[in-house]
């Protein structure tokens, strides 16, 4: 993280922590509850990256020997120092609350299926590791599909088609072998999420990727729709798939532009959904999502062109997310309200085209180092800053479980593709992004990529509400059976003090912390048992914890939170010095609890960023700070202001004044999230 940052106001939450109070107080007295096309050359370029091979299987896909992970074997790093750290500012007050359950969007249990995978299929040789001991689920494969459609001839009494009559044979194959593997089980490959090269399956009157093409749309669309059928039964059948990989970006190499591959994405979806309607269909798995370029005329171009065309046959929206390095440029961070922003957005406009925020899948995310993905030597502190970004953006989708259905991390097994891709191959180096890596004499040695899977070991359970008075302070809050987890990440480039309020009745039987340490030479993972819950904690740099508290007994919460969020009717809007810009919500959720209003926007750097906003004419406090930093690595700020509501202002039909002192920029859209108690 940028350590430069505007002023602390350590108050974003007081609002809301004090109506939640008097809400809870009134329940009990009433015992109710990578290189860009040129249709963007104007724009700054792409990360580049090109992670996905098309490998079809060739044998039995029979695990090798079991062993225990090895220990990496590079020079051991220089210790962590152990000296109390310097914090910066106020405490930071993390209020929980054991008695409430947390319905966000109506999901209210924590998803290791959605959250805690990897980039891979459940064909590894290490399987019952990442399995049985880490809990790793799976996970994305953008090599089946092209290897098969290789070796489909075509059809010879539909020319330009694939043989149906191959893909049904080669399918009985391929289910035969998953069934003999025990490794490879129904309910993991079910998880799966598919992807392709745009380079290869583009239907254009020239490919030939394959023997039968794809020239069309419909032969591309009849290849994808078999190929789901026969290659998976019901219940193993992979649940996503994600028409293209990150083709908008290889529009000028493909001879494709955006609209055609939109037009693309419509055609292949309607004929999955006639064969395989179990299947979610989405797009456009976006590289470089930089929406606010040229005051969002990247936006414009790129994804709401998507949506228009596509957008009523999606299941879902997908992208991609990384911190890290361009092309060319500095180090730019998206975690944090930039992260938010982008999520608010793609909900706030699929609500006014669509009449519903559709889900949004992010197949890929984590941090891009410098050298991509060539192969380097190896780096224990590199890995420590991809465990981070990694750890702290995950901790942002975790907001959203009815909205993000599925994340990837894009973190690789061995992954023998990818030596030599990008660069000559030197033995003993390796891709940064991968678990496994193959030393000088052949032989392989985990990363300590790893323990961003051993740090989420064994964690499961029910939401619960909390809250936290620093938006740089990310926490979550689970039950699992008599077990509270309690999840915190440290997003500052500063140590923090950090107050625990609302466990002081639980009666305890045994507290473990496990802490994630990022801010060394090498990730350092530990666990510490302690006497006690503590009511005060210092998390260093970058940090992550989790408490885990093992409970005598603990009763079942007395009620829910649910949390609910609500579009505006209108969204980008140009900001314009002292003219008051608005916004409406209709039909919000009125009760006892708290709200918050999400505001996102884009401005360059040297505006202000803290607007007089005014809700049903009542002025509201602004905070002068958000999650994540401060966002001068990039050309233009963008990212979302969390805004106290007091509750008793929200009204079924409510109306946001906004108004910036200068110039420049636009507020993106406006979502007010209500959050209210009830039995």
């Amino acid at each position: 993280m940028n350590p430069v940052k505007l002023s602390k106001a350590g108050t974003i939450q007081a609002a809301r922590l004090l109506a939640l109070l008097a809400s809870l107080l009134l329940l009990n007295a009433c015992d109710g509850p990578p290189q860009a096309s040129d249709t963007t050359k104007d724009v700054e370029a792409p990360k580049e990256k090109t992670p996905i091979v098309e490998v079809a299987p060739t044998s039995e896909p029979t695990p090798e020997s079991q062993t225990t992970p090895a220990t990496p074997v590079e020079p051991a790093p220089k210790p962590i120092s152990e000296a109390s750290p310097i914090t910066l500012g106020e405490p930071i007050i993390v209020t929980l609350y054991p008695h409430l359950n947390r319905s966000i969007g109506g999901v209210t249990t924590f998803s290791r299926e959605q959250y805690i995978t990897i980039h891979e299929a459940p064909n590894g040789d290490e399987w019952e590791y990442f399995q049985n001991d880490l809990q790793v689920s799976y996970g994305r494969d953008g090599g089946l599909r092209g290897g098969v459609r290789k070796r489909i001839p075509e059809d010879p009494r539909r020319p330009g088609y694939p043989d149906v009559a191959v893909i049904k044979k080669q399918g009985a194959a391929h289910q035969a072998k998953e069934k003999r593997a025990a490794h490879i089980r129904p309910e993991l490959t079910r998880e799966m999420v598919h992807c392709t090269h745009p380079e290869h399956y583009f239907a254009k009157p020239n490919q030939a990727h394959a023997a039968w093409g794809p020239k069309t749309y419909e032969a591309a669309a009849e290849f994808t729709a078999h190929f789901l059928k026969e290659f998976w039964t019901d219940e193993s059948r992979p649940r996503y798939l994600e028409v293209f990989n990150e083709p908008f970006v290889h529009a000028k190499d493909v001879g494709a532009t955006v609209e055609t591959f939109s037009e693309q994405h419509v055609v292949v979806a309607r004929r999955i959904k006639e064969l395989t309607p179990d299947v979610l269909v989405g797009g456009y798995a976006a590289a470089w999502v930089e929406v606010e370029a040229q005051n969002f005329g990247h936006w414009n171009k790129w994804q709401k062109t998507f949506m228009d065309i596509a957008g009523k046959d999606m299941d879902f929206f997908s992208y991609h997310i990384y911190d890290g390095i361009n092309v060319v440029g500095e180090a730019r961070n998206r975690t944090g309200s930039n992260t938010y922003a982008i999520i608010d957005l793609i909900d706030q406009y699929s609500h006014l085209l669509l009449g519903v925020a559709k889900p949004q899948v992010i197949s890929e995310y984590g941090l891009i180092p410098e050298g991509n993905m060539g192969s380097m030597p190896y780096s224990a502190q590199r890995s420590a800053a991809m465990i981070r970004s990694t750890n702290a953006q995950l901790m942002t989708f975790m907001d959203h479980p009815d909205r993000i259905i599925k994340t990837v991390p894009f973190f690789l097994d061995k992954a023998l593709w990818t030596y030599g891709m990008k660069n000559e191959h030197i033995p003993g180096e390796a891709n940064p992004f991968l678990l496994r890596r193959k030393l000088a004499d052949g032989s392989f040695v985990f990363t300590d990529l790893v323990k961003f899977y051993e740090y989420w070991k064994d964690i499961n359970g029910q939401w619960l509400h909390s809250r936290t008075s620093d938006p740089d302070l990310r926490c979550h809050f689970l039950q699992d059976d008599k077990q509270l987890n309690v999840i915190m990440s440290n997003l500052e480039t500063d140590a923090r003090t950090v107050d625990l309020t609302g466990l002081e009745n639980v009666r305890v039987h045994s507290v473990v912390k496990r802490s994630l340490r990022t801010d060394g030479d090498a990730p350092v993972l530990s666990d510490q048992a302690l006497d006690s819950i503590p009511t005060s904690l210092t998390l260093h740099a970058c940090e992550s914890v989790i408490l885990m508290i093992e409970t005598q007994s603990l009763n079942a919460p007395s009620a829910t939170v649910t949390e609910t969020r609500n579009y505006a009717t209108e969204y980008m809007k140009p900001i314009q010095a002292n003219e008051p810009i608005e916004f409406t919500f209709r039909r919000v959720p009125t009760g006892q609890g708290d709200a918050m209003l999400r505001l996102s926007f884009g401005r360059e750097h040297g505006t202000t960023r803290k607007p007089d906003v005014r809700f049903n004419n009542q002025l509201l406090d602004v905070p002068d700070d958000w999650a994540g930093d401060d966002q001068l690595g990039r050309t233009t700020f963008f990212g979302m202001l969390e805004i106290a509501v007091p509750i008793d202002l929200i009204h079924r039909t409510n109306t946001i004044s906004i108004t910036f002192p200068d110039s420049g920029g636009k507020v993106a859209c406006a979502v007010l999230q209500t959050n209210l108690v009830g039995r």
